[in-house]
């Protein structure tokens, strides 16, 4: 998987810079997202501008990181989503999990 992670005022920006739908992306997407939270990044933004699909893995392992990060009182952002994946994202009521937003700038 191709990403870029920064930082972002106080949160972690992790840049996916490819689409989610193999396995061994998603595996890789879990391992950036745990990685993050065990280095003590509460607040994550993740980019999906350079996304075009994620299929169910990556979206179950978003899922498993968001459970993990609730938990120690965190938060995940998810910005740049193309109109398909935000249709998903609200079909799926993933919006209650996530707060989405436009761009990075939108993010308080």
């Amino acid at each position: 998987m191709k990403y870029e992670v920064s930082d972002y005022k106080d949160k972690a920006l992790l840049v996916i810079k490819e689409n989610l739908v193999t396995d061994p992306a998603a595996k890789e997407f879990k391992e950036v997202l745990t990685s993050l939270i065990d280095n003590d990044r509460k607040e994550i933004v993740i980019d999906f501008s350079n996304v075009a699909f994620i299929g169910s893995s990556g979206i179950g392992k978003l899922l498993l990181a968001y459970k993990r990060l609730d938990d120690l009182g965190g938060k995940i952002y998810i910005i740049g989503l193309n109109k398909d994946i935000k249709e998903l994202f609200i079909t799926f009521r993933l919006k209650e999990f996530f707060p989405i937003y436009d761009k990075l700038e939108d993010i308080a």
